[in-house]
């Protein structure tokens, strides 16, 4: 039976676990963890360890979900023991052969996950590192597509990814925001307005998923000539919101590759 490690089981790296385990890929039975704060080692309710090296001496497959200014100290802890297992990392920039280089018989495989992860609508991207195989991308395929969906891609996108889906979120939740504040700023009550926010969200992505239509197809649904929809799309365009978007992920992917350097 395959044992499963976990370096870090803070916000993301206990929603991946606790995800896979409840989707039953994983029985508790057979993960370690380790974290450096007591309380959330508590809170993952699986086997604790003492350090990572213990975690890995004692795993087949270990998932490195560490923030990336504290990988190095993990590789020099782990590096004499890591051997050929399956190394799984989900630190934002670091790049598999920056991990390959230190544990020089691992097989690495590189995951940007999202935090819906915690309610099983994951939104990710994973790459293989040189000695990673096709039996190790099935695998980690499975868990992640187990709690949403996830797609293999080259590593040199996985930066974008990084900006895109991984950071993602933020950018959802300031919209929800803003736009909450704009309804307030009309006259809404704060929860009538956040209510309606979250409903048109929901619906409008619901709508693209369903009809299969392009967002462009979409807007010209919504819009009439001269009309409240019309007046305020040109408002949006005249302030370069979208372009503020496209500068945004831009910025999180710039983020992302100086991390890896």
């Amino acid at each position: 039976m395959t044992r499963f490690g976990f370096v870090g089981v803070g916000r993301m790296g206990s929603a991946l676990l606790k995800g896979f385990i409840s989707r039953g890929l994983i029985e508790p039975s057979n993960v370690l963890a380790y974290d450096k704060d007591p309380d959330a080692l508590e809170k993952a309710g699986v086997a604790s360890k003492y350090s990572a090296f213990e975690v890995v001496q004692e795993s087949d497959v270990v998932f490195l979900c560490v923030k990336p200014k504290d990988m190095e100290d993990v590789l020099d802890e782990i590096e004499d023991i890591a051997g050929s297992r399956l190394i799984v990392s989900i630190a934002a920039g670091v790049k598999t052969k920056a991990i390959e280089k230190r544990l020089k018989e691992a097989r690495v495989i590189r995951v940007m996950p999202n935090t819906p992860a915690v309610i099983y609508e994951l939104a990710a991207a994973y790459c293989l590192g040189k000695r990673a195989g096709e039996e190790d991308s099935v695998l980690v395929g499975s868990l992640l597509n187990s709690i949403g969906i996830a797609f293999k891609v080259e590593e040199k996108h996985m930066d974008a990814v990084t900006g895109l889906s991984g950071s993602g979120p933020a950018y959802v939740y300031y919209i929800i925001r803003a736009l909450t504040e704009a309804g307030v700023k009309e006259g809404l009550d704060e929860k009538t307005s956040h209510n309606l926010v979250l409903q048109t969200i929901r619906g409008s992505v619901d709508m693209v998923i369903t009809t299969k239509k392009s967002p462009e197809e979409l807007i010209d649904e919504v819009k009439s000539p001269g009309g409240t929809t019309e007046e305020g799309l040109k408002k949006l365009e005249a302030l370069k919101v979208g372009k503020s978007l496209v500068d945004a992920v831009h910025a999180a992917t710039l983020k992302s590759k100086k991390l890896g350097k």
